[in-house]
């Protein structure tokens, strides 16, 4: 990561692009990554570019929520099933049985996202 930031701090973009990616193709979340992606992407205005990477990154952080998910199911039922009686008395849990509540990076995307996307209908109206 460090070496991802120094390149872009050089200037040299392309070559830290490609470290974030490698970054983001671990098994765990890197949300730094992420967000690195989309700054670089932002300021090279390569708007199509960054969507592809904010829906990327919503996938994953969805992925990794559920797959934590899963393991402490795994791991021990009993404790699972009674976290999620209590989570449910308590409106934690929507009707579907996953939280109502997100991760802030995860809400920020989904602004992010839904900014980029304005931002190329606005520009495919002018053309």
């Amino acid at each position: 990561m460090e070496e991802a930031r120094q390149l872009e701090k050089a200037g040299k973009h392309a070559e830290a692009l490609k470290l974030y990616r490698t970054l983001t193709r671990g098994k765990r979340l890197n949300a730094d990554a992420y967000n690195r992606m989309m700054v670089i992407l932002r300021k090279q205005k390569q708007y199509k570019t960054e969507l592809e990477v904010i829906r990327r990154a919503i996938a994953a952080a969805e992925a990794a929520v559920a797959a934590n998910r899963k393991a402490i199911g795994e791991r021990d039922q009993d404790s699972a099933a009674l976290s999620r009686k209590l989570a449910d008395s308590l409106g934690l849990l929507n009707d579907e049985g996953l939280p109502v509540y997100e991760d802030p990076q995860v809400t920020a995307w989904r602004k992010r996202e839904a900014v980029v996307e304005k931002r190329i209908r606005s520009a495919g109206s002018r053309r």
